[in-house]
């Protein structure tokens, strides 16, 4: 993982990405402090094919009671799709352990997490 912007340090996150399913397919926005877009809108990270059996006490599952049949965060591709539009997520957020690795489910396919700028 690429370092954080030294200029981030201790302070919140300015930034979080929201990844979604739209069309059978995982989209995610990079959002500013403005409620803008920061990078690009609609990213796309590919299909949404695979699922998983979701429970209230996953990881990341902590805001919603979910339950089911859900699609499987892509994480690794969007942590790369971030990383290219030089954004990485919150190390407080990541070191949160109610979320998964700083990634939080607000809804069946949606999940969000705070971002901050890396260094060039």
């Amino acid at each position: 993982m690429s370092e954080l912007h030294s200029a981030h340090a201790d302070l919140p996150a300015l930034y979080w990405a929201e990844v979604s399913v739209f069309r059978g397919r995982w989209i995610m926005s990079v959002i500013g402090p403005d409620q803008g877009m920061a990078a690009g809108p609609n990213l796309d990270l590919g299909p949404a094919d695979e699922y998983t059996t979701a429970r209230p006490d996953d990881p990341g599952r902590y805001l919603i009671a979910v339950t089911g049949r859900v699609p499987v965060l892509p994480r690794d591709q969007a942590e790369r799709v971030l990383a290219q539009q030089r954004f990485g997520v919150e190390g407080a957020a990541r070191d949160d352990d109610k979320t998964f690795h700083g990634w939080t489910q607000v809804a069946t396919t949606v999940w969000t997490a705070r971002c901050q700028r890396l260094v060039s």
